[in-house]
């Protein structure tokens, strides 16, 4: 009975782990893919810049290049903190977030004004966990 619960206990969220950081690595490998993509259209796009019309395209094409990047950024501090993830690097990700959701979403005022509200709640939040909570720089 102790070398199941030992198994379960012990090996189980090694292999468990040893496998996620094989997909992290396999999902960066994709994204980077993409994001060459994405950087190859982005620079084709304003090498062949004709008209106002593809002001939007060119921007959302750029928009999508950062997506591609702050999810690579992502992946890539996961697997530097063996899975774990920073709760400002979070924040900062949404924030990010949405502020990009905010140049691309002019349709209501309503809804502009709640993308502006939630950024506005986690900067704060990002404030107070400076504030409030030691850093790794101060042990």
């Amino acid at each position: 009975m102790k070398k199941i619960s030992y198994y379960v206990e012990t090996l189980i969220p090694k292999y468990l782990s040893k496998v996620s950081y094989i997909f992290l690595i396999f999902i960066a490998l994709i994204i980077s893919v993409q994001l060459v993509r994405e950087l190859y259209d982005l620079v084709s796009l304003t090498f062949s810049f004709k008209s106002g019309q593809m002001y939007y395209e060119i921007l959302e094409n750029i928009l999508s290049f950062f997506i591609f990047f702050e999810f690579l950024t992502l992946i890539i501090t996961s697997i530097k903190n063996r899975g774990h993830m920073s709760l400002i690097f979070l924040l900062s990700l949404g924030i990010t977030s949405l502020i990009r959701v905010l140049l691309t979403n002019h349709d209501s005022f309503i809804e502009l004004l709640i993308i502006s509200v939630s950024i506005l709640l986690l900067i704060i939040g990002c404030i107070l966990l400076h504030r409030f909570m030691p850093s790794s720089e101060d042990k």
